[in-house]
């Protein structure tokens, strides 16, 4: 018995871009050894506190969407109706 073909569901974008910018960010501080003082290191972490809301939110967004899309796959009554 064959299973259905899920559709493939991209990741989202916002969340790939916000990963992106923050490894850049912590790459540059890195790498300039201006960046290593006490006001940058707040600005960084403000920053990091940010992209890790945002993160957060599309994931939360996108779970919600697959979870919602799931549901609508099975029967009315769901299994219990079998019975």
């Amino acid at each position: 018995m064959a299973s259905p073909q899920r559709e493939r569901i991209p990741l989202p974008l916002p969340v790939l871009a916000a990963v992106g910018v923050a490894a850049a960010v912590s790459l540059t501080r890195a790498l300039v050894p201006a960046l290593r003082t006490e006001q940058w290191d707040w600005i960084h972490l403000a920053f990091h506190a940010i992209v890790l809301v945002v993160a957060v939110t599309y994931f939360v967004k996108f779970v919600r969407k697959q979870r919602d899309d799931y549901r609508l796959q099975l029967p009315v009554g769901g299994a219990c109706e079998a019975q």
